[in-house]
């Protein structure tokens, strides 16, 4: 029987495999068959990662228009693709998986910023969240 993988493992995958389609966003269904055999996930476990991969794709554009008003001295082009992910995978979780509690989707985006990013971007994305928390959410959960 297949070990499964904890959420944050298959998050963490999402990501990985979102900010590889940030650099190069061709052939996405070879690319993603190549990252499986890389980065396997357990078949029951494979919808919480295409859930991620698929909505972020699909919503981006309403993730980017819900970052905007809040990054504060940036631009959407000139956050490191890196962060921009991790807003936007962050933002997704918040806004479309009620099942995941914001707390959740904050704390998790902060984790994986404090590996992948520098060592300041995990306190701004956590201010970021934190602020589209309160003022986009606070009275929906």
């Amino acid at each position: 029987m297949e070990g499964l993988l904890k959420r944050g493992k298959i998050r963490e995958y999402a990501f990985m495999f979102l900010y590889q389609l940030e650099i190069q966003n061709l052939n996405t269904t070879f690319q993603m068959q190549n990252f499986l055999k890389d980065y396997p996930i357990p078949d029951k476990q494979i919808d919480f990662f295409n859930t991620r991969v698929e909505g972020v794709t699909r919503e981006k554009t309403s993730l980017d228009r819900t970052l905007e008003p809040f990054l504060v001295k940036w631009t959407l082009d000139r956050l490191p693709k890196i962060d921009l992910t991790l807003l936007r995978l962050a933002v997704f979780e918040m806004e479309f998986l009620e099942e995941i509690p914001n707390n959740v989707a904050i704390s998790e985006a902060v984790r994986l910023a404090k590996i992948y990013s520098t060592e300041d971007s995990f306190s701004y994305i956590n201010a970021i969240l934190g602020n589209i928390d309160r003022k986009t959410f606070k009275d929906n959960r």
